[in-house]
Parts: C-alpha cells; structure tokens; sequence
C-alpha cells in the first residue's frame, strides 16, 4: 500500500549481494535516534507548497487516527477510514511473509461533521469498529462500502446516533497476506458500478449470503462491483494504493515506484479471442524505475540514513540519488486526476501522487498520446507540496465537495513495511508510534472562499439533472448515484433534455450514462450521442451502444461509420464494438480501421480481440493488403493474425489464408503460423489435409528447410534460419537432422541452434536426444542443453538417469541448478536428487547469516567474481554486460545495508514479491513449464524462465497453475559459495 515491498527472485544472491561491499562490521544498534511529532496548531510552519496554495488543516487528532482514505456523502459529512491495526497489531507474534489471518481487527470508520460551517470539523463519531485493514470507502444508499480485508462490509446508521447499526458483511476471502497489497479505494465510476483496487494478494471471494454464486478467484486484477446485484467480477489492472479516475473514465494506478499508470482497456474486452496474446492493458504513461527523483525537503530518517551512511562507507560509486536515504519514487501511492474548479483552469485534469516516505506530493501533467496518455513531471523546481515534517505522510487524495483537493495524512514516525527492514534495526524501531495521531489537509488555491457545504440527499430528482452540469466532479458524481439509488423514472424527460440541449459535454456524458443506470436508455438517445460534437461523449456513446449493434441495424450503420472518426479513442471504441459482430461486413469495419490505425498496438488488439472466426476474415483482408503487410507494424499484424489462426486450427480458415496471400511465403508468414498451429497441438506438416495447396506447401518449404540445415553449401545464417523453421515439423522427421547437428563439429551457432530448437518440442525423447552427445559438448553447448532440461520438469528425470549412468558429471551440473532439483515439489525427484547431489545441510537461517559474516572482511578479486557471477548467477541476473536480466533490476537494491541484504541472500524467501513468486504450469500434452509469471491477460500469461527465452502460453492449454508461494531461488544455494567466493563475487559488483 504504502511504500515499497521488495521483489526478489531466481538466482537472487546476485541482486541481494550487489552492494554488501567490503568493509568492518558495525557495532550493535543501541538506540536510533528520532523526529517529535509536531502538534497540529505548530504543523502549518512545517508545510511548503506552491503557487501561493496553502495546506489547511481540517482535522486532527483526537478526531482522526491513521487515516488512510476518505469521502464525503450527499450531505458533506466525512467518513474517514482508520488503519490503526498497520502494519500490525502484535510485533511479537507477526509473521514475515505468511498470512496474518490472526492479527487483531483494530481498524475503524468515522464520521466527521462541520456543524458551523466554516470549513472545518469539529465533530467526530466511531461510525464502526472492529474493522480488519481497512482501506477504503465508499457510499451508497446512506450508508458505505468498506474494504477491510479480508471482507467488504457495508455499514449504515439508521437511528441517527452516528454509530453503525447495519453491519453486513458482503464479500469475504480476500487473502490477509501482505499489508501493503490489499484491496483499497472503492470509487463510483460513469458505468454505475464501483471500482476498487485489487493490489496483489489476491484471494479467492465468496458473495456472502449467495451460495450459488461461484467464488471468484483472482491475482492481480482491480475488481468490480455491482451495489444492487452484489455481482463482483475481475477487471484489468492489479497495483497497489489508489487508483484515479478523470473526468472521462480513464482509470489511473500507482504502483511503488510506477508514479503513474493508464488501464488502457478492461481485461475482459479482450476474452472472446483466448488465442490473441494481448499487451498488458497496465501501462506506464510516466517515467518509473528506482531512480526517479522527487525532491524532498525532509531530514533523512535515521534508521534510512544509517543504511545510507553504511553504503557510503563502502565506496561503491553511483548517482548522488543512490547514496541517501531519499529523494527517489518509493512509496508512489493515492494517485488521483483533479477535477474540480476551484483551481486555476489548467490544474484540471492535472495528476496529483503522493510520495509518502519523502514526505511530499507530486504534481504531473497530463497529454494524450494517441488511445493513452503521456505523463511528465510538473514541478521540477520543488515539489507541489512538500513537508519538512517527517511525519507527514500523505497516503491519499480525495476530490472534495469544495473543488478542492483534500489530503489524508496517516500522520506516523515511520512508514515502512516490517518485511522489508533489517532485524536489528526493526528491532529499534517502533512501526506503530503514531496510530493515534492523523491530519486531514485541504490543498487550498490562493484567495479560496469556502463554499456552503452540500445539501444533496434532499434534493429533487429535477435539480439532481440539473447538478450534472456542476463544474466539480464530485457534485456530478454524487447527483448520478443518488439518481441511480432512486431510481426515479420521472427523471428520464429532464435526462433527455439535458442530453439534447446542454452545452456542456460533461452533463450530456452523465446523462448517458444516468440513463444507462435507470434501463431508459433508448436507440434515439444512442443515435443522438453517436452523433455528438463532443468526441469524448461518441466514444462513451459508441461503449454503451456495442449491444445494441448486434440488434439494431440502424446503431450498427452508425458505430461503423465511425471507423473513420477523427478521434483515435473513437475509433478505438469501435474496434471493440464490431469486434462483438461475425459477418463480412464487420470484417470490413475491421479492415478500415486498421488501414488507418495498424500502427497502434492498442487499436491491433481491439481489432484482434474479436472471435476466432472473426478473426480469420480479417486476417484474410490484411493478406490481401499490401498496405497492411509491409514494413514494421505490417509484419506485427501478419504475425498476429496468423498466430490467431493457426491457434484456432480451423481447414477451411488455413486454407482461406493461404488463397488471400499473393506475396512470397516469407520468413514473417511460416513462422507465424506454425506458432499458431504449435498452440494448437499441430505443426505445418500435420495441420492440412494430405491433398490440399496448405499440405503442398508447407511440405515444401519444410523440405526446403530440411535440406538447407544438413547442406555444408549454404552460409550459417541460411543454415540457422532454416534450423529455426524446423520447428513447425514432425519431431520425429527432423530429429535425425538436428542429431546430426549436434554432434557435427562445424560451426557452433548450428550445434546451439539445433539444441535450441529441441528444447521447444514437448515429445519424450527430446531429453535422451539431447544427452546422448554429451561428451563431446563444449562447455557453452553444455549450458545450453542443461538450459534445455531445466526448461520442463519433465525433463529432470532423464538428466538424473544420465549421472547416475556416468554420462554426466554431477560437478558439470551448477549448484543453483543443484538447488533447484534438490527442492523439486516432485518428491520422487527430489529423493533421487538427494541421493546424488546429497541433502542440502543448513541450520537455521540466523545460523546460516553469522556464518557468512566473516566474507564481508576477506580481500576480494573482481577478476575471480566474475567467474563466480558466471556460475552462479547470470543465469538469472545482468551486470556489466554479462548474463540474463529475469530477476529484478540491480540498481534497485543499492544502498541497502548489509544486515538487510545478506540475510535475503540467505533466507530467499523472506522478501518475495508477487511478480517474483515461482510458478509452475502444467500444460494439457503432460509436460510442465516453470517460471515467473511476467505478464498475464484473459487469454494467455507470458512466463520469464531462467536460461530461456520467455515462453506465452494460451490459457486453453494448460490443465493447471500453481504458486509455489516462494521465490524461484530456493534456500541453500550458499552451500556452493564458500567465503572466499563471496568476497571475490562482491569486489567484481563493485568494480567501477
């Protein structure tokens, strides 16, 4: 939630020892010395911020306690969420990356209230208590949604004495994992539903009282909710605190170091093509990474400036941002878009994140870029609001009644996760100092005038309309669900008119949408927002008209036409909308579009994201397209399409491709389609009918590939591309060709190729093919073929077999591949491993870290470290040009203190990210893939293995999915790691 949660995973000694550089052990921590608090009247002197805005404070202590979210109901009552119990409630018995279903639920709602009008509160009530985590809030038919995982209760005073006297709970099953990745900050979008942020821990969630509703099951997806019907679903999108929405729907995360993010589709638009590997709908807008700079005006902590300090003292050279406590992205979290009034004009629309371990906000502007958004800094002389208090922690931002932006401030000494914090200095801290203490802020413009507070549950549903006009979002926004809880159909006419008449965009989008909410949504009012001079209100228009085009030919003709809409985001509409029809002329719509838009990877995937079958007729239209199949983003498309149809495996679809093609049978076109047909369980040889023009061809050009791989005439780069061709063949009719590859003394590249290219088949006898030339490998072809057997688990047992038949040398097997055998979940394997590799001995990991201390005092040799990196941890981690980047970034862990990171090295699974947790796929042909999950859509998930290529595997063909719960590098690899080679792997790292 609030600051950053460290991701860690295979071969993780190398990122975990990267800057445990050489120098003596400290003395034992006896104290850390500490800010006071600042009392709320002397807190003002402690605050900058720019362009003349002033922070006001609204509420403190003892009205508001560890405040992490808020809103405001119809009336301008306050309801403030208090996340007392964070991080924990009982130091000693937390448990560090386990489940914390124990922990006491100490959480609370309050109610705050204005009762003279000036504008600030002055009243406070416990709405509920008893709450585990909570961590957001919304309303909802006079009473509030809470997200206190691992429920969603609803709660509701219906006696007036300010104290919550309906407490239902409403979902249940969100995983109590990790604090700082819980669900959070239920917001009203424009369709009528409620969005909450899903974060991380996932879980599985029962509707409570709804037997015959389905759990549903999720990871990293934001959720959605439907207040009436209690229906919950999963949507794209999965960071961490907060998430935005402006004024036309875009939803906006934050994720840590991630300032800003743009969903740039719900995952589920993208569900009726699971053979189309999408592209990650999360996508970074802004710059991120762990060296984006803030500017802090805050001391430096002192437990964070003693890691500085211990960094600095061992002489490891980097950027003036890496050698402090601070001044870096950490904690990115409350993301949200301004939209009121009350600012000066160009602040709307404007992105506000807080930073809340360097005790600031950052402002960034906000422009299109094509279907997303480019965002960049705003502030790059000092930030928009800045504390030398390091206290101030704002954690969250809430679009007011006033038109202004209010800030919650969770008010404590420290914010920082307890997994995350070295033993002797957690030890000295005390992570709950301040649960008693919070600040509600109002970020003020200059010369600001407090308004009279809102007064809307009484008001008609006439000057509800009315109120969609209001140039402050949140009175829009409330007006539209009051109108949407009623349910008052005398609305409809004054709906209609605003929606015909109104000159303000924003008030006929709420319109639209009102109607949607009230099922009065008629063809006429569809034809008239189709038709709009507003290009935001067609292309909301042209999202809720996309039932209708499949029943109304009228609706139809008008989305389609506007395939050439000026507007990209309207046409991106439209993609997805013709994408929901199975004819010719659809196929069509779908062609204009990408003869204008093919370049647009986002517009490609709407386009593609249609069914299967739809799918091939377009895929027949970009063939026969020039225009479409030339240069970089023509042979994306050619691929794409290809791969779809190729999955789907349909005769009469493969043979409709290959009669559009006019152009040659290139290296773009087989490739692409054997992916597809691989998907599919065929290959090129198998997919066609024995007499057909697909069968003749493909035979041909595999014969062809055939003859050019075993052919000493023809150049290696021939050779190679012929031997990468072969994968779409019979493995049994090109096995003897490739086995011939291997043993053949020529030139490398072949030998590496062709064990490549074995390694992508799933058939029994790649592993024995593979390991009978063994001796004759070079040692580099030998890393490629352990890279090979390691790729599938099922592949394991014949490398067993061949040590225990003195074909392979157990010493010729590294130790964290020994690693990773020995802790196999196969049992069988594992005992078989054990007998010949010998269990891995090792105390407990506190015994394991003093035995290892010593190395931080030997004398290392940068030239013997990198042959220890080369052994023992490029397989997974870059670094000065050498080895493979699947773990995460180095750059990241520098300035860590020794004590934080040798205890990582050896205790891997104590700081475990979820996008770092191993995962192991088994597939429906039998065989098993393992990896890190890096990327996952509604159709398919993209796993990072070490030592291989990433490998996309379509949902459809795996049979099952399962989370070790731990990282890829498992405990024990410091048996292969004696002193002396920690010393000399750390000289190597800190060699300029």
């Amino acid at each position: 939630m609030l600051t950053r949660s460290l991701g860690l995973g295979r071969c993780a000694v190398l990122v975990f020892v990267a800057v445990l550089h050489l120098r003596a052990v400290e003395a034992p921590i006896k104290k850390l010395a500490s800010f006071p608090a600042v009392a709320p009247s002397q807190v003002g002197a402690t605050l900058r911020a720019k362009a003349g805005f002033t922070m006001d404070l609204l509420a403190a202590e003892p009205l508001v306690a560890s405040p992490v979210a808020m809103c405001y109901d119809e009336n301008g009552a306050a309801y403030v969420v208090e996340m007392i119990d964070y991080p924990y409630t009982n130091k000693a018995t937390h448990q560090a990356w386990k489940d914390n279903a124990t922990d006491a639920s100490t959480g609370r709602v309050r109610k705050l209230l204005d009762t003279d009008g000036d504008g600030v509160f002055d009243q406070s009530f416990v709405l509920a208590e008893g709450l585990s985590w909570p961590t957001g809030i919304c309303c909802w038919k006079g009473g509030v949604f809470v997200t206190a995982t691992p429920d969603i209760w609803y709660l509701k005073d219906t006696d007036g004495d300010h104290r919550a006297d309906v407490r239902e709970k409403v979902f249940t099953g969100f995983r109590k994992y990790n604090v700082q990745a819980a669900i959070n900050n239920p917001q009203w979008s424009l369709d009528n539903r409620i969005v909450i942020a899903g974060a991380t821990n996932g879980g599985a969630v029962t509707t409570v009282g709804h037997a015959e509703i389905s759990p549903l099951k999720f990871l990293r997806n934001d959720l959605r909710i439907d207040p009436r019907t209690a229906k919950i679903e999963a949507i794209a999108g999965g960071a961490r605190f907060g998430h935005g929405l402006d004024d036309w729907g875009n939803r906006f995360l934050c994720n840590i170091r991630n300032p800003a993010q743009h969903v740039v589709f719900d995952g589920t638009l993208a569900g009726r093509n699971p053979y189309l590997h999408v592209p990650n709908p999360v996508y970074d807008v802004r710059e991120s990474g762990d060296t984006l700079p803030v500017l802090r005006i805050s001391p430096w902590e002192p437990w964070r400036d003693l890691r500085a300090r211990r960094w600095v003292a061992e002489n490891h050279g980097g950027p003036r941002s890496e050698l402090v406590a601070g001044g870096v992205f950490t904690s990115a979290a409350g993301v949200t878009v301004y939209r009121g009034a009350a600012y000066p004009a160009e602040y709307r629309g404007q992105i506000f994140t807080c930073e809340v371990a360097n005790n600031l906000i950052h402002r960034q502007l906000v422009s299109p870029d094509g279907v997303t958004f480019k965002v960049v800094a705003a502030d790059l002389d000092a930030e928009f609001v800045a504390a030398t208090d390091v206290w101030f922690r704002p954690v969250n931002l809430v679009n007011a009644p006033d038109g202004t932006l209010h800030v919650v401030d969770m008010y404590r000494e420290t914010i920082e996760h307890p997994w995350s914090i070295p033993d002797d200095i957690h030890e000295k801290l005390d992570l709950e100092n301040g649960r008693d203490r919070g600040r509600i802020y109002r970020l003020a413009p200059p010369n600001f005038k407090i308004p009279k507070p809102p007064r809307l549950g009484s008001a008609t549903s006439a000057e509800l309309v009315a109120t969609l006009a209001n140039p402050h979002s949140w009175w829009r926004e409330t007006a539209q669900r009051l109108l949407f809880e009623r349910q008052d159909m005398a609305a409809v006419a004054l709906l209609r008119e605003l929606l015909a008449t109104s000159g303000d965009e924003l008030a006929r989008l709420h319109a639209l949408y009102v109607l949607d909410g009230l099922a009065a949504l008629r063809e006429s009012d569809l034809l008239r927002g189709l038709s709009d001079r507003s290009a935001g209100v067609r292309e909301h228009a042209v999202r809720l008209a996309t039932p209708s085009v499949v029943t109304s030919a009228e609706i139809r003709a008008r989305v389609s036409a506007l395939a050439v809409d000026p507007a990209i985001r309207v046409r991106y509409q439209v993609a997805f909308a013709v994408g929901s029809l199975a004819d010719e002329a659809a196929a069509d719509v779908a062609h204009a579009l990408l003869r204008r838009d093919s370049a647009d990877r986002w517009i490609r995937a709407a386009v593609l994201g249609t069914t299967p079958d739809q799918c091939a007729k377009v895929a027949q239209r970009v063939l026969r397209d020039p225009a479409l199949t030339t240069g970089d983003a023509g042979r994306e498309l050619v691929r794409q399409v290809l791969s779809v149809v190729g999955a789907h495996n349909r005769p009469a679809e493969l043979a409709a491709v290959f009669a559009a093609y006019p152009g040659e049978f290139d290296s773009v076109f087989w490739p692409a389609l054997g992916d597809g047909l691989r998907q599919s369980g065929k290959n090129l040889r198998s997919a066609f009918p024995a007499v057909s023009p697909g069968a003749t061809r493909a035979a041909t050009v595999l014969a062809v590939a055939l003859a050019v791989a075993r052919s000493p005439g023809s150049s290696i780069e021939e050779r190679v591309a012929a031997i990468t061709l072969l994968a779409y063949d019979d493995f049994v009719t090109v096995r003897p060709v490739l086995a011939t590859l291997l043993t053949v003394t020529g030139p490398q590249p072949l030998q590496l190729a062709a064990i490549r290219l074995l390694a992508t088949f799933s058939h029994a006898e790649v592993a024995r093919t593979l390991l009978e030339p063994w001796s004759a490998y070079t040692p580099v072809a030998r890393e490629e073929v352990l890279t090979a057997l390691f790729a599938r688990r099922d592949r394991v047992g014949a490398l067993l077999a061949a040590i225990e038949k003195q074909i392979v040398n157990q010493g010729q097997v590294s130790a964290a591949r020994r690693t990773q055998i020995l802790t196999n979940p196969d049992q069988a394997i594992k005992a078989r491993a054990g007998k010949i590799f010998g269990q891995q001995v090792s105390g407990t990991r506190t015994e394991v870290v003093a035995g290892y201390r010593p190395a931080l005092g030997l004398t290392g040799r940068a030239g013997r470290g990198a042959q220890v990196f080369d052994t023992l941890c490029a397989a997974c981690h870059r670094w000065a040009g050498r080895g493979t980047e699947i773990g995460p970034n180095l750059e990241s862990i520098r300035g860590w203190d020794r004590e934080k990171i040798m205890l990582n090295i050896l205790d891997p699974n104590r700081e475990v990210a979820a996008n770092y947790i191993a995962y192991v796929v088994e597939l429906n042909d039998g065989s098993s893939v393992s990896g890190m999950i890096a990327e996952e859509t509604v159709g398919s998930i993209r796993l990072k293995r070490m030592g291989a290529p990433d490998e996309v595997i379509l949902r459809q063909n795996i049979a099952k999915l399962t989370s070790s719960a731990v990282s890829l590098m498992p405990e024990g690899l410091e048996s292969a790691i004696t002193l002396q080679d920690m010393a000399d792997l750390l000289a190597f790292l800190a060699a300029p």
